[in-house]
């Protein structure tokens, strides 16, 4: 399977963890028989971090699952991060950011791989598998400072930045999605134009149409 190498900017302080374990020193927990995350004994359906919350030390996790759509099958490799300090106007940073991207391959196996798609903001952006930037057969992935947002060459324009000097993550440990990739509550306690994202699984034609998001996208 070919998966994306991910290159970050050289300011970028929030990179992507393990959900069980970034959410565990906070007191959640995820409850197989309540189908629910637990903090306390309690039912919960947002997360709440402090403030001044910093990255901790965990390795870098990611999610990866398989969807076949329109003759192809769509490798998703999703990440967490437990925080997003992109703000426009003053706006929009939030707890919580769920970001991916998405190799459409010819087989289930994913080593041929055809189309590109990365998560940007409310929309994509989609490449030809041809025209991506590669490294040792691997697609590089340009992340954008502090939204997260997912380029195929570094960017420097008024709504994101990658200038791709920063940590680079070949190596991530990809897990498949636990039960609670479909959990109906907010991946953090922000609200209004920052809200923190719902669950992957809730994301709508991001997780149920691949080949409709990538159609969709830039």
């Amino acid at each position: 399977m070919i998966t994306p190498i991910f290159t970050f900017d050289s300011h970028e302080r929030w990179f992507p963890v393990g959900v069980e374990e970034s959410l565990k020193p906070f007191g959640y927990q995820w409850s197989p028989s309540l189908n629910a995350w637990v903090r306390n004994g309690d039912i919960v359906t947002r997360f709440d971090f402090p403030a001044g919350m910093k990255q901790g030390e965990f390795s870098p996790v990611g999610y990866h699952r398989v969807k076949d759509a329109m003759n192809l099958w769509w490798h998703q490799f999703w990440l967490w991060y437990r925080y997003n300090p992109k703000a426009y106007a003053g706006q929009g940073m939030h707890e919580g950011d769920w970001e991916f991207v998405q190799i459409g391959c010819a087989d289930k196996a994913g080593n041929r791989p055809v189309l590109l798609t990365g998560s940007q903001h409310h929309t994509g952006g989609a490449r030809l598998w041809s025209r991506a930037v590669q490294r040792d057969g691997r697609p590089v992935v340009y992340v954008a400072r502090d939204s997260h947002a997912n380029y195929w060459t570094p960017v420097a324009d008024i709504e994101d930045q990658c200038d791709g000097k920063g940590r680079v993550l070949e190596e991530i440990e990809w897990r498949p999605f636990g039960p609670w990739a479909s959990w109906p509550g907010r991946w953090g306690n922000s609200t209004g134009r920052g809200m923190s994202p719902e669950s992957p699984g809730c994301q709508g034609h991001r997780w149920s149409r691949p080949d409709l998001y990538h159609g969709q996208a830039r």
